[in-house]
């Protein structure tokens, strides 16, 4: 018990002296709960309830946290405060009374007996008392306690109780807050430094103090960011943790807790909670569950992922009532993090400490493989569904969800392979493959499914479709040889079984990569037939995909008017279909054709499109297209303002940003052709001069994707122009004045491309435009033109005048 300040008797109540001293002084400084003290402290301070309760997992910080906001505010209380560890008392109502000057006894028990039914004490007359009590409960506040507290703040109204326990004491006008592990690298929220992140702080200043001269290099920092999420950002695991470094090194120490975290164990020098092993601390924690709540908590380490209430229920066996008792007892027991999801609803996880501790339990009782297998066949369900939802207007959630359980969706396919149940391993391989692809994932899915075809598939069409699904994770891969071989093999199975949707499926894929190979014609001859038999077959999805293919192949053979017309019609068919991700794509490429528009606002048009479609591929995590997206806007954008240093330099770090999300996450099989984008960075690099242009390349490359999209979607000012007469119905387009201007000044094809920063192919079909406007035959004869018009444009102005109007 730690007293601080007096009161005066009033009522009965005579204080104890006050003590000084406390049995758990803190020695080292508190790290990373600032926004936490300050919260506490104002809450206390404000009075804002009179029952605060301080709450969350064993482990956390919560005694360590009470003792510091002890310090800082019992100051402000006029009659003092007492801390209490009830842990400590045997007979904690008569420590409270005794805290609050009642005594060890009550006039109802003057033998100081506790009652046999505490709700039934009564009340006594109000107590002028502004007094902080604060209770460290342990794992749970006494039955007993919870109802003289509510008592005491019943009659009392300027006392204030700070409860320390896993749980909340259950009164009335009670406040919770919930005390979260510190922060780990990585996490939302979590930017800067890895020195500066919360947990990281911790790890480094406790190994210090036993093993003195430790700090971050390059050659520790990615491991001791791995301890701290693999310890949840836990400070009990963490200071355990510590002490093991002082005869270890990190990587040594994350390789032994891939066998147990039963190694983290400690002395009472290590640590100030009175558990000196993580496994301790969880085993304390549970028992206060019944047995068969317990088993229920120890089965649901099956989950890998955050997992919700029905999925809960659905693994466990449980019905929605059952999983809903069960998860509220477990989040008010602090076992259990509840954590809301930004459409407001609520997921739950387990700490990986407390996982690792079920994990054991489970394999000691046999009882892993039962749960496993539940859990194996949840996902494929779950899978199954996500993946009928990809192609339309539940995309978006599909996608989401999708990420929510990934982890589990790997748990279940290292379990289906584990048991060589491969036919199902294959199915949900395959059915994970689009979220796998989207993710920036092709090389990871190629494993996995690799992995699933070993576990052996017994049937001919799960072979088949495993096949496909391989062949297109190696291409967007990159692995064009490999895709070829297994895309083959698929469509001659799928063509054997009479499996004509399969096949045209397939053969789709193969054009994409004839396209991505170069064979322009030989894509253009497999989209042609593949267009054919959907229309036949009536199978939409598959045509509107192979009609936006047939846009970006006549785009790459030059022939503008047959990719717009290709380009509309899938974006027409992908809207019907309301795949919003296809859509946007096809939008991508509709622009870049679009800004060869003859007129201005096809331009501008074309950047609004290219935008809005970056913005949505940015916002479902869409990674390969993301980098395609800058691409096309960073192309777009120089086509439209290329006179500009300003244009030059956000294209710069544009290209840049791409080409570091391509080679982080992969691109799309088909972009920007390749030249297209060289081009375009020889350009910029001209344009800007090699230092300018590696200054501003260096920048793009630090670009996360947020603010690579946030630079992209930025309106850029136009440059300023010299006043011009109203153009006249037969004027050339600004482009094409241009495009002409330049020819006079004797420049080539290639030339005027990198003058204004577009495709060479781009710039001819432009030319031939302004020949046929201006009836010429010939560059020469353009070329004559614009400098008639420009000599009778500075007669009028009595000198030289700027780009002259073309007529």
């Amino acid at each position: 018990m730690v007293q601080a300040g007096t009161h005066a008797q009033q009522d009965g109540f005579t204080p104890e002296p006050a003590t000084a001293g406390s049995t758990r002084r803190p020695l080292s400084p508190l790290v990373g709960r600032d926004e936490e003290m300050a919260r506490l402290r104002a809450q206390l301070l404000a009075r804002e309830a009179q029952v605060l309760t301080l709450t969350g997992p064993s482990g956390v910080g919560k005694t360590r946290l009470a003792t510091e906001l002890w310090d800082d505010v019992i100051g402000a209380f006029r009659d003092g405060g007492c801390y209490l560890d009830l842990a400590d008392q045997h007979d904690p109502t008569g420590a409270v009374r005794a805290a609050l000057g009642d005594g060890p006894t009550h006039p109802d028990h003057p033998t100081g007996e506790a009652s046999d039914h505490p709700t039934d004490l009564p009340t006594g007359p109000p107590l002028d008392l502004d007094f902080l009590l604060v209770l460290d409960c342990g794992s749970r506040p006494p039955q007993e306690v919870s109802a003289l507290v509510a008592e005491f703040a019943a009659r009392a109204p300027r006392l204030s109780v700070l409860t320390v326990a896993t749980q909340v004491l259950g009164v009335y006008g009670e406040r919770r807050i919930q005390l979260a592990p510190l922060a780990v690298p990585g996490a939302a929220g979590s930017t800067g430094p890895l020195a500066d992140v919360a947990s990281v702080r911790l790890l480094v200043q406790r190994t210090r103090a036993v093993r003195p001269g430790f700090k971050l290099t390059e050659e520790n920092r990615d491991a001791i960011a791995q301890l701290c999420v693999r310890l949840d950002g836990l400070p009990l695991a963490l200071e355990l943790a510590a002490a093991r470094l002082k005869v270890s090194s990190p990587r040594a120490l994350l390789e032994e807790l891939d066998r147990s975290c039963s190694a983290l164990r400690g002395t009472a020098a290590d640590t100030m909670s009175p558990h000196l092993s993580i496994f301790d601390a969880v085993q304390h924690s549970w028992a206060v569950l019944d047995p068969r709540r317990r088993a229920l908590l120890t089965r649901l380490a099956v989950f890998a992922s955050p997992f919700d209430g029905a999925e809960a229920g659905e693994v466990l066996g449980l019905s929605v009532h059952e999983a809903r008792a069960a998860l509220e007892e477990f989040v008010d027991r602090s076992l259990l993090l509840p954590q809301e999801q930004p459409d407001g609803s609520i997921r739950f996880r387990l700490l990986r400490t407390s996982r690792a501790y079920a994990w054991e339990q489970l394999a000691d009782e046999d009882g892993l493989e039962p749960i496993r297998n539940r859990h194996a066949a949840h996902v494929l369900r779950r899978a199954r569904a996500a993946a009928a939802q990809l192609g339309g207007a539940g995309q978006a959630a599909a996608l989401a969800g999708l990420g929510h359980t990934h982890r589990d969706t790997l748990a279940a396919l290292d379990h289906l392979v584990h048991v060589g149940d491969g036919d199902k391993a294959a199915e949900l391989a395959t059915a994970s493959l689009p979220y796998w692809l989207v993710r920036g994932e092709a090389r990871e899915a190629t494993v996995r499914l690799t992995a699933a075809r070993a576990a052996g598939v017994t049937s001919a069409r799960g072979r088949a479709r495993l096949a496909a699904a391989l062949g297109e994770a190696q291409l967007l891969a990159g692995r064009y040889a490999q895709a070829g071989a297994e895309l083959r093999t698929a469509l001659a199975q799928h063509a054997a079984d009479g499996d004509l949707l399969a096949a045209v499926d397939v053969q789709e894929v193969l054009a994409r990569l004839a396209h991505a190979e170069g064979d322009l014609e030989g894509a253009k001859a497999l989209l042609d037939d593949v267009v054919k038999q959907c229309r036949e077959l009536a199978h939409e999805p598959t045509l509107a995909s192979a009609t936006g293919r047939l846009a970006e192949v006549h785009r790459d053979l030059g022939d503008l008017p047959a990719a717009a017309r290709y380009g509309q019609e899938a974006v027409r068919r992908f809207d019907d279909l309301r795949d919003a991700r296809r859509a946007a794509l096809g939008r991508l490429v509709l622009a870049g054709v679009a800004a060869d528009g003859e007129v201005a606002a096809d331009a501008e048009q074309a950047v609004r499109t290219a935008r809005a479609a970056l913005s949505f591929l940015h916002g479902i995590g869409d990674r390969p297209a993301l980098s395609y997206a800058l691409y096309v806007t960073a192309d777009l954008l120089v086509r439209r303002h290329g006179r500009t240093t300003g244009a030059w330099e956000r294209a710069a770090q544009l290209l840049s940003a791409a080409r570091s999300l391509e080679k982080a996450h992969g691109g799309l099989p088909v972009q920007l052709p390749a030249a297209a984008r060289q081009e375009l960075l020889t350009q910029a690099g001209q344009r800007l001069g090699e230092a300018a242009f590696d200054e501003h390349s260096r920048a793009g490359a630090r670009l996360t994707a947020h603010e690579a999209v946030t630079l992209a979607t930025a309106p850029l000012a136009p440059p300023p122009t010299a006043p011009q007469a109203p153009p006249a119905a037969d004027t050339l387009t600004r482009r094409e004045q241009e495009v002409a201007a330049l020819v006079a000044e004797g420049l080539t094809n290639r030339e005027v491309a990198r003058r204004l920063g577009t495709a060479e192919w781009t710039a001819v079909n432009i030319l031939r435009k302004v020949m046929r406007k201006l009836d010429c035959t010939s560059r020469v004869q353009v070329a004559n033109r614009v400098l008639s018009a420009r000599a009778a444009a500075d007669s009028e102005l009595g000198g030289p005048g700027g780009l002259p109007r073309v007529v």
